[in-house]
């Protein structure tokens, strides 16, 4: 198992790959340097930071992002390299292939996603130690929550890149935005609801939370759901 996380990392470390996703994780961070230089013409800097800073961009672009391209690439690069082969061949179990794949994933989205979170919220004026810690849990609760679904979705089509893109800017970001209801099929506002329950002045305003329970309920039965399909789905393919 050690050896398939080591390669994991490898693949997951890929420059040209690597460098894209710390641009995109780096922008938010940027903009919190610039609202530290030159505050903005708001007295609620916590409105402005998450309404602005984490909601849009940390929560709704960096963090799937990051996600759905290294989640995707775990097993999917396998098979398009058809060196799947080569793992069944080793006497591990089908979670010992598909564990050390998910911890590698979630290692480096979590360094890069987590990263731009707490520099985010750790710059911008009036942060906190608090806020960071927040940030960082919350952002690690969507990171397993995301990683599951698109580590699935590598094994289940050559397009799951597309694919996790359109659910993510579809319905996350706007099916999911309009009907408030389907809150509980949100990776986002898990991710929300587990942030304001470790500091409740962050998304105070969206009154539609869910609470810190359920998010962490529900976000614990995605893996736990999604974990399985992987199993599942890893067990019955042929890679012959």
């Amino acid at each position: 198992m050690l050896t398939i996380y080591k390669l994991s990392l490898t693949q997951m470390l890929r420059p040209k790959r690597l460098l894209i996703l710390l641009f995109i994780a780096s922008v938010p961070i940027a903009l919190s340097v610039v609202a530290a230089i030159f505050p903005p013409d708001t007295d609620d800097l916590v409105s402005f930071r998450d309404d602005f800073l984490m909601g849009p961009m940390v929560i709704s672009a960096v963090l799937p992002i990051v996600t759905v391209v290294l989640g995707t690439a775990s097993l999917g690069h396998e098979i398009e390299d058809q060196t799947m082969t080569y793992l069944f061949l080793k006497p591990v179990s089908r979670w010992g292939i598909i564990l050390p794949k998910f911890l590698a994933t979630i290692t480096v989205a979590g360094v890069v996603v987590i990263g731009s979170g707490v520099l985010t919220t750790a710059i911008v004026p009036e942060g906190s130690v608090t806020t960071s810690v927040a940030a960082a849990v919350g952002l690690a609760v969507g990171v397993l929550a995301y990683t599951s679904i698109f580590t699935w979705a590598g094994l289940m089509t050559s397009h799951a890149l597309a694919v996790g893109l359109v659910y993510v800017f579809v319905w996350e970001a706007a099916i999911v935005g309009f009907l408030q209801g389907v809150r509980w099929l949100s990776i986002r506002h898990y991710t929300e609801a587990t942030i304001h329950g470790f500091d409740d002045i962050q998304f105070a305003g969206d009154t539609a939370t869910l609470s810190l329970s359920q998010a962490l309920a529900a976000a614990g039965i995605v893996v736990a759901l999604f974990a399985a399909l992987t199993i599942r789905r890893l067990t019955r393919m042929d890679v012959a």
